[in-house]
């Protein structure tokens, strides 16, 4: 898993979003550090007084759980579904406002 790439490192962010409370407090740490406040592995790994490949270990290791969740929920894809369905109604409204302001505008004419 390319773990450098943005859209990987976004959907990393989304996935401990949901399933962050799943993991240890370590995990949880660990990848807050990694993920949210965008530190090195090496500075993480001074933080927790460690190793850089015990940190790479960790957060691939931790990564790998949360995209086993995710397999088995499904809570990411489900959000973005309903995303994509508030989308095609937002355009759908937007169309409904257009042709009734255009409908009341042919009223007024009439009167």
């Amino acid at each position: 898993m390319a773990l450098d790439s943005l859209s990987s490192r976004e959907r990393q962010i989304a996935l401990f979003e949901r399933y962050g409370s799943l993991l240890t407090e370590h995990q949880r740490l660990v990848l807050e550090l990694y993920f949210r406040r965008d530190w090195s592995l090496s500075e993480v790994a001074a933080h927790q007084q460690t190793s850089r490949a015990a940190v790479h270990d960790l957060v691939r290791r931790s990564s790998q759980a949360m995209e086993a969740y995710e397999r088995r929920l499904g809570l990411l894809d489900e959000a973005g579904r309903r995303r994509e369905q508030a989308a095609v109604l937002s355009r759908e409204l937007a169309g409904l406002r257009r042709r009734l302001a255009r409908a009341e505008s042919g009223l007024e004419k009439i009167r």
